[in-house]
C-alpha cells in the first residue's frame, strides 16, 4: 500500500514538474513572437512569466505606432516581482532577464531598463559580453553621468584589444557623459515648451514641419480618427496621418489633414513642401515590410494635389528605410536620411540631386564621416536662411540618446564640424526633427523627454515649441598705425552695405583709437578705415549665416603717407603687342585698388 502511495506522489511531481516546464517553454515561445513583432510590453509581460510563473500579462502599445496585431489573453494573477532577487545561474532564465532588459531599452523605458540591465548584469553571463554598456546607457538616459561614465570605462577595459568598434562606442559614451554634466552647454535665452492636445492628442506626434508660411505648419500624429479601410483589423489612434495647423490672434487652431491623395490607412509621416508650394514630398511606409518606407512626390496643380507617386529606384530601395525629406531652398537637392546600403552604420545622411521636375537624376551620395557614423544620423533640416544643415544623431558625443546637432555650409562650398546644439535642446532622451522659421527666434523639436500616460512605463514621442531670445551681433576693433602700432584717435570707419539695401554709416573711434557699434542679422559689409595722412585700410564683416549670438572684431592698420613722390614700378608690354604682361596686370590692379580705397 505503502509503495501504491509513493508511486502515485512520483507520478503526480513529475506531471507537476513537467507541466511547469511546459508552461515556461509556451511563455518564452509568446515572449518571443512578441519581442520579434516589435510589442515589446507584451513580450515583457511574458517574459516575466518565465522568471515568476504568478506574473500577470499587461498588453500595451509598444513606443512607436506599429498596425494593431491582437495578442492571446492571458488571465490576470499579478505577482510583483522582486528583481533584486533575480539572480541566477539558469540559462534560461537569463535569456529572459536578458530580453527584459532589452524590452524596456527598445521601449524607451530606461527606468526599468536600467533595473534589469543591472540584473543582467550581476548574472554576468558569457553569452551577453557587453551587458555593461547598455546598463550604462540607461543610466545615461536617466541623467546619471557618474555611474553611467564609471559603466563605459569598464566596457572600455572589457573591450580593448578585443572589439575596435565597443571600444570606440563607450569612449564616445564617456564624452557624452562630460558633455552632459558642463553646465556651459547649457543655452541662455532658450525656451522649450511642450505643445497643448491640439498637438500632442493621441500615441505620438511628431515631425513638424513648415507648410508654405511661418503661421502654417504640419506634423505627423497617430490619434483617434486616423484614416482605416477596415476598423476590426487597424486601430486608427495607432496609424500615423499628416495634420495641419494654422496661428491666430488666438493661438494654433483650425487642424485638419493634410489636403489630397496623401493620407491613406498606411503610416505616413514627416512631409516637406517646397517653397513655391508645388512639390509636396513625405514618407510613406510599406504595406507588406514594416521595416521599409519610401519618399513619395505630390504636385500641386490648378491648386489640387494629384496622385502622390514614389520616387524612382534612385532613391528608394525595395527593403530599406527611406524617410524624412528635406530640400535645398533651389529645389536642386534633396536631403534625407536612409539605412541603404553603402553607408556608415545604421541610418545615414544622404543627398540626391534633382531635375527641374523634381525628380531623382542619379544615385544619392552620402553626406561622409565629418556628418555620417556608426550609429543614427536621422531628421535633416536645411535652414535657407542661414545655410545650416539640423540633424539629429546618436553617434556623436551627446547627452544620452538622439541629440541635435547643427553644420553650416561656407562660402568655399564646404560643411563645418557638427556642433551639438546643447541644453535645453537636448536631453538625455531622444530629441529629434527641429525645425527654425526664419529669424532663428521660434521653431519645434519632437523629443521623448516626458513620460506620457499613454505609454505606460515608457515614454512617446511629443512635439515642442522652442522661443529663442533675439540674436546680439556687435561689432568693435582698433585702428592702429602699421609702422609703431599706435593708436589712432579720431579715424572715420565707414560701413557700407553690400547689397546697397541700406545707406552707409559712419563711426569715428575714441581718444584710444578704438569704435563699436551693434550689428543687425544677415549684415554684408565693407568697412573701410580712413585718417588724414594716412593710407587707408578695408576688409569685410558678416552677420549673414550665423546661428548664435556673436562679438565680432575688427582692427584696421594705416600706414602713414610718405613725403615725396610714390613710385609705381614700370608697366610692360609683350614685344610688339599691346597686351601688359601679368606682372604688370596686377601691379595696375592693384594700382586700382589702392586708389579706390584713398
Amino acid at each position: 500500500m505503502r509503495s501504491t502511495k509513493n508511486i502515485l506522489c512520483l507520478l503526480f511531481l513529475f506531471v507537476t514538474v513537467s507541466s511547469f516546464a511546459q508552461s515556461k517553454r509556451e511563455w518564452m515561445e509568446y515572449a518571443d513572437a512578441a519581442y520579434k513583432n516589435e510589442d515589446y510590453k507584451t513580450a515583457i509581460s511574458f517574459y516575466l512569466k518565465v522568471v515568476d510563473k504568478g506574473t500577470a500579462v499587461d498588453i500595451t502599445r509598444p513606443y512607436e505606432a506599429k498596425p494593431y496585431v491582437k495578442i492571446r489573453k492571458v488571465k490576470d494573477t499579478a505577482k510583483v516581482i522582486d528583481p533584486t532577487k533575480t539572480i541566477t545561474s539558469d540559462p534560461t532564465e537569463q535569456y529572459a532577464i536578458h530580453q527584459i532588459a532589452d524590452s524596456y531599452r527598445l521601449n524607451h523605458d530606461y527606468a526599468n531598463a536600467e533595473i534589469w540591465f543591472k540584473k543582467s548584469v550581476d548574472n554576468n553571463s558569457p553569452d551577453y559580453p557587453y551587458e555593461r554598456f547598455w546598463y550604462g546607457d540607461a543610466l545615461m538616459k536617466n541623467q546619471r553621468y557618474p555611474g553611467a561614465a564609471y559603466q563605459f570605462e569598464q566596457v572600455m577595459t572589457d573591450a580593448e584589444k578585443k572589439d575596435s568598434a565597443m571600444f570606440k562606442l563607450a569612449k564616445l559614451k564617456i564624452a557624452g557623459c562630460y558633455l552632459a554634466t558642463d553646465t556651459s552647454n547649457i543655452k541662455a535665452g532658450v525656451k522649450v515648451i511642450k505643445m497643448d492636445s491640439i498637438f500632442n492628442a493621441g500615441t505620438a506626434s511628431f515631425a513638424v514641419n513648415y507648410y508654405g508660411d511661418a503661421n502654417t505648419i504640419q506634423f505627423t500624429t497617430a490619434r483617434e480618427g486616423n484614416t482605416v479601410i477596415d476598423p476590426k483589423k487597424q486601430d486608427s489612434k495607432f496609424i500615423c496621418d499628416i495634420y495641419t495647423l494654422k496661428k491666430t490672434n488666438s493661438g494654433w487652431n483650425s487642424l485638419e489633414k493634410v489636403s489630397g491623395p496623401v493620407d491613406t490607412e498606411t503610416h505616413e509621416g514627416a512631409g516637406f513642401l517646397t517653397l513655391d508650394r508645388s512639390n509636396y514630398f513625405f514618407t510613406r511606409w510599406s504595406t507588406i515590410n514594416k521595416n521599409e518606407c519610401s519618399i513619395y512626390l505630390s504636385k500641386s496643380m490648378n491648386d489640387k494635389w494629384l496622385s502622390a507617386e514614389k520616387l524612382n529606384d534612385n532613391i528608394n530601395l525595395a527593403g530599406y528605410k527611406t524617410m524624412q525629406p528635406s530640400l535645398s531652398p533651389d529645389g536642386s537637392i534633396l536631403y534625407f536620411s536612409s539605412n541603404r546600403p553603402g553607408g556608415f552604420g545604421k541610418m545615414d545622411l544622404w543627398y540626391v540631386n534633382l531635375d527641374d521636375d523634381s525628380r531623382p537624376t542619379s544615385s544619392p551620395i552620402n553626406m561622409g564621416s565629418l556628418f555620417n557614423t556608426a550609429e543614427d544620423e536621422v531628421t535633416p533640416f536645411f535652414h535657407y536662411y542661414t545655410s545650416t544643415l539640423y540633424f539629429s544623431s546618436s553617434g556623436h558625443a551627446g547627452f544620452g540618446g538622439l541629440d541635435i546637432f547643427k553644420s553650416s555650409y561656407n562660402s568655399d562650398s564646404l560643411w563645418s564640424a557638427p556642433k551639438n546644439m546643447g541644453a535645453p535642446f537636448n536631453t538625455s532622451k531622444d530629441d529629434a526633427y527641429f525645425v527654425l522659421e526664419r529669424s532663428q527666434r521660434n521653431g519645434f523639436l519632437t523629443s521623448d523627454r516626458d513620460d506620457c500616460k499613454d505609454c505606460t512605463g515608457g515614454a512617446c514621442y511629443k512635439i515642442y515649441a522652442l522661443e529663442k531670445d533675439p540674436l546680439v551681433y556687435d561689432l568693435r576693433g582698433t585702428v592702429y598705425n602699421s609702422e609703431n602700432n599706435q593708436v589712432i584717435p579720431n579715424a572715420m570707419i565707414t560701413m557700407k552695405d553690400i547689397r546697397g539695401d541700406k545707406e552707409p554709416v559712419y563711426l569715428f573711434t575714441d581718444a584710444e583709437g578704438n569704435y563699436f557699434t551693434t550689428l543687425d542679422e544677415g549684415m554684408e559689409l565693407y568697412l573701410k578705415a580712413q585718417k588724414n595722412k594716412f593710407f587707408g585700410d578695408a576688409g569685410n564683416v558678416t552677420t549673414l549665416g550665423l546661428t548664435e549670438s556673436a562679438h565680432l572684431v575688427k582692427d584696421f592698420f594705416l600706414s602713414p603717407i610718405p613725403s615725396g613722390d610714390i613710385v609705381i614700378p614700370g608697366i610692360e608690354y609683350d614685344l610688339d603687342k599691346a597686351t601688359l604682361r601679368p606682372a604688370s596686370q596686377k601691379i595696375l590692379d592693384d594700382l586700382t585698388d589702392f586708389l579706390n580705397l584713398n
